[in-house]
């Protein structure tokens, strides 16, 4: 587990040093993540091997950049309670973790093409995701919207108060589908409807909201109080979370031993209390998949 969970609210340099971190990421391509140390993998042999895997003694995950769930601190290394997750995840297979990052839009087509074992990359759980993967869920999220504090424009929260605004959301993410529908909801409304921008990242986003070339962001409530946490409140949600949902490891449909192998790990993670350890380490226990929704 890595030695420092405060990154997540004071990150040296503050908001403008994780811009400059998390830019590595590479709109459309994958890039390979500092490789992990491997001090935490389990004695033993593997529970799972090639071919249910693509890398004998590995666990190979797809992941992005959605703080505070998976971001870069200012050593350049990944950190969140996914990342922990994930880890956490592969100890118990008897595996090495190793990270792979991608665009959001291209986790799914990267485990389709076998590039990795298991995506674990704030993917929601879906109906049309769920035709491709099968998942197991370890997070539950929800959809935010922020803004600038100084914006003129009074914006409430995911309600018809985006009207006629300009936001800006992350491609084929959640947030992005939200914000087609309520435009829709709008204009069946008779208002006007949201002009919407797509970007691969979060941070490019609220770069644009605090520029003001945008009116506000559409993503997941956590991303929202992160990002206000480090730009000391200049970026602020709006408003309460709406549509909670699953998040959750998705493997391919035709991996099943997978899928069972991580159902079976995270349990145990659930039974002897490293999973609501690493909540509380992040503090997102309010996230625990494991209470009634």
């Amino acid at each position: 587990m890595a030695s420092s969970r405060n990154n997540t609210r004071a990150l040296t340099g503050a908001f403008t040093a994780l811009i400059a971190a998390s830019a590595l990421a590479l709109a459309g391509c994958s890039q390979a993540a500092p490789e992990p140390s491997s001090e935490g993998k389990a004695e033993g042999s593997a529970s799972v091997a090639p071919p249910t895997i693509i890398k004998e003694g590995k666990l190979t995950v797809c992941t992005g950049d959605t703080p505070p769930n998976i971001f870069y601190d200012e050593n350049n290394e990944l950190q969140g309670v996914e990342i922990d997750i994930a880890k956490a995840l592969a100890d118990q297979l008897g595996l090495a973790p190793a990270f792979e990052e991608y665009a959001f839009s291209g986790l799914i087509p990267a485990l389709q093409a076998k590039q990795c074992d298991v995506i674990m990359g704030s993917l929601y759980i879906k109906p049309e995701r769920e035709e491709i993967a099968n998942f197991v869920p370890y997070l539950y999220s929800g959809t935010g919207v922020g803004v600038n504090e100084k914006s003129p424009k009074k914006i409430t929260g995911f309600d018809d108060s985006l009207c006629g605004a300009n936001v800006v959301a992350i491609t084929g993410a959640t947030g992005g589908n939200g914000a087609e529908e309520l435009s829709k909801k709008c204009e069946a409304d008779g208002k006007p409807a949201l002009e919407i921008t797509l970007v691969d990242e979060g941070t490019s986003a609220v770069q644009q909201v605090i520029a003001g070339q945008v009116d506000a962001f559409i993503d997941t409530s956590e991303i929202m109080s992160f990002y206000e946490e480090q730009s000391g409140g200049t970026f602020r949600m709006v408003g309460e979370p709406t549509g909670k949902i699953r998040i959750g490891a998705a493997t391919l449909k035709d991996n099943a031993e997978l899928n069972t192998a991580l159902d079976e790990a995270f349990k145990t993670l659930v039974d002897d209390g490293s999973y609501l350890a690493i909540l509380e380490e992040w503090g997102v226990e309010s996230n625990d998949i494991t209470k009634p929704e």
